[in-house]
């Protein structure tokens, strides 16, 4: 059967006229990620006599989801207040209000390639701040309990099963949820990715060095300055006071005995202080 472009972007069609897709399912560009970024999943446990034990069992799930090994592992969990016991979520399964509750199993999943780079994104703040706003968009107080998985796919995400009591979510509710989410991250992104540039510029700061030997440059402010001035020994022919000051065409006086100071060694050599003497002066060989 042959096919020919059709009218359809991205499609194809046959000699009937019938669109075929130009990909088919499974099939993508080379080197192309998911379109979205953060993406949020949720969908609720079915109601009835089992509703509980769902519930219970994706709470299990949660904490005990065997890693890329096989082996089951036990991660924390956490809620609004910090950290949270497994009993004390079944607990909170058995005591949500019979009339119009829904338990919600969610996932919010941040993407690796644009916002959770190199796997430092805050998810347990993330998590919390999606809550609150869905809490807020709802209009009620919902309890959640959610871990983190990372040990088991190569993008990190969260598990999470939250407690409603009243409505179902719209698509509206989930719309909200995701943008709401996607800002956070990205916010977290822009702003870890500037401290660790600051860092790099600070590291890079500490070791430079100026171009000119006779300059020194201060980093902090950007300014440059000359040379610093050299000191020479000067003494005093009556006391024998030693005292190193910078050259002076009229020279220097004692302090003790008001009489002209002489230099010791005419044509010596200086070397400069360093910066804990006060002000990097030189001081005489």
């Amino acid at each position: 059967m042959a096919l020919v472009r059709g009218g359809r972007r991205g499609s194809l069609q046959d000699e009937r006229g019938r669109h075929k897709p130009r990909f088919y399912r499974g099939q993508r560009h080379q080197g192309e990620g998911r379109k979205n970024r953060l993406i949020v999943k949720a969908n609720y446990c079915k109601k009835g006599a089992g509703e509980i034990r769902a519930a219970k069992d994706n709470v299990r799930y949660i904490a005990h989801r065997r890693d890329r090994e096989g082996n089951r592992v036990t991660r924390d969990l956490f809620g609004f207040d910090g950290f949270v016991a497994k009993q004390d979520a079944y607990r909170m399964i058995d005591e949500a209000p019979k009339k119009g509750r829904y338990y919600y199993r969610m996932i919010i999943s941040p993407d690796p390639r644009r916002e959770d780079s190199y796997k430092d994104l805050d998810l347990r703040t993330l998590t919390r701040s999606t809550m609150l706003r869905l809490e807020e968009r709802y209009g009620k107080s919902i309890q959640f309990v959610a871990a983190i998985h990372d040990d088991h796919a190569p993008h990190r995400h969260v598990h999470a099963l939250v407690i409603l009591n009243g409505r179902r979510l719209t698509r509206g509710d989930f719309a909200a949820l995701r943008d709401h989410a996607r800002n956070r991250a990205l916010t977290q992104r822009r702003y870890m990715d500037r401290v660790a540039r600051l860092e790099l510029l600070a590291q890079r700061s500490a070791s430079y060095k100026p171009p000119f030997p006779y300059q020194r440059r201060d980093t902090t402010k950007g300014q440059s300055y000359d040379r610093q001035a050299s000191l020479i020994s000067y003494e005093c022919p009556v006391c024998g006071r030693y005292q190193a000051l910078p050259f002076s065409k009229t020279g220097y006086r004692c302090l003790s005995d008001g009489m002209s100071l002489q230099r010791i060694r005419p044509y010596e050599q200086t070397r400069t202080r360093g910066r804990d003497y006060g002000f990097g002066r030189e001081r005489a060989l």
